[in-house]
């Protein structure tokens, strides 16, 4: 499924294509993200009833989010039959161009990171859009562990109208 997210979705976003999902992000006009949506064939993802009814007017696929917080956002999805696996599958995409992440081979990135970077870590990988690298370290263990807390909860164990967010790590954070 690939979808098209308005802009009060940035982190489900940029989660989105963690998990794998093709997720444009980024477009302010409504009637872009709609033209968008036709054309290329994508699920608009929105808060925006507006932009819902009027996307759905002209048969455009809309999962309207009633909720601010991410994991409640994750937990609507999945009620609409999303599937989220294991964080940084093979066709992971980079959160911030959307493009796929590979797995490198170290020597490919030797003077890429910071030399301290390198010589501890063995694993990483690299998008092949915009060229940001990715390697296994503290904001990437923090990741996993929302993951876990994503994928685990249900929506018994969440108060969405509290609308709490688990966060995401900010731009240049690995």
């Amino acid at each position: 499924m690939r979808f098209i997210a308005d802009m009060m979705l940035g982190r489900l976003a940029r989660w989105l294509r963690l998990y794998g999902y093709d997720t444009l992000y980024g477009i302010e006009d409504d009637g872009e993200i709609i033209r968008t949506a036709l054309q290329d064939g994508r699920t608009i993802l929105t808060r925006d009833s507006g932009l819902a009814g009027r996307a759905k007017k002209l048969g455009v696929h809309v999962i309207l989010l009633s909720s601010n917080a991410l994991e409640c956002q994750v937990e609507e999805l999945k009620q609409q039959g999303i599937k989220f696996r294991e964080l940084f599958p093979a066709n992971a995409r980079c959160p911030k161009c959307n493009g796929l992440i590979k797995r490198v081979e170290r020597e490919q990135i030797r003077n890429k990171v910071p030399m301290g970077v390198y010589e501890k870590y063995d694993e990483f990988y690299i998008c092949t859009k915009c060229g940001q690298i990715y390697w296994p370290g503290r904001q990437w263990e923090e990741m996993l562990k929302i993951d876990r807390k994503i994928r685990k909860l249900t929506t018994e164990q969440l108060d969405c109208r509290s609308h709490v967010d688990v966060g995401l790590p900010h731009r240049g954070e690995h």
